[in-house]
């Protein structure tokens, strides 16, 4: 069932409440698909705001973007969730603002990130920081993507040792 599919009495159900409870919390099915994104983008964000940002880049940028692979149940829930608000995004813009502005911040940090990492020579400084940021994050997001979808070709053991060869590339 995708998130427009979603019915309060199931929400409740599964949370184990009652509608009355979900109903006091939220009067729409759009408030609550709203505080589900915002709930998941947040942990996210504190997830990746809790990696301690120390030199060199390279080793950064593995711990960082590994908050984003589903290394955990926790972390599965939220993608399964993140998977179907990106399907109800295409057809709502205000989900799709909210990911795009996810998406730029996300985006703005990696490049400035390359951008430091060239600086220092740990890249080469003919590669472009605007493309290695939107390439490292489609490779994560295709990992994870993948994970969930065929989890026996990508077991969640393969996951940070694909990531840590995509970096070895990267700054090779």
């Amino acid at each position: 069932m995708g998130l427009k599919e979603a019915r309060l009495v199931e929400v409740a159900r599964v949370a184990g409440v009652s509608v009355g409870l979900v109903q006091r919390y939220f009067r729409t099915k759009e408030e609550l698909i709203r505080f589900g994104v915002g709930y998941v983008y947040e942990r996210t964000e504190q997830r990746a705001q809790e990696v301690e940002f120390v030199m060199p880049v390279r080793g950064y940028l593995e711990r960082l973007m590994a908050v984003f692979l589903p290394l955990d149940e926790a972390r599965v829930r939220e993608l399964r969730f993140w998977l179907a608000f990106l399907h109800t995004s295409l057809t709502d813009p205000e989900l799709a603002a909210t990911h795009q502005q996810a998406q730029l911040k996300l985006l703005t940090g990696l490049r400035e990130a390359f951008e430091g990492a060239q600086r220092r020579g740990e890249v080469a400084a003919d590669r472009d920081p605007t493309a290695e940021a939107a390439a490292l994050v489609a490779f994560v997001d295709g990992l994870a993507l993948h994970h969930l979808t065929t989890a026996p070709a990508y077991p969640v053991e393969s996951l940070q040792p694909a990531l840590t060869t995509y970096l070895d590339q990267v700054f090779g």
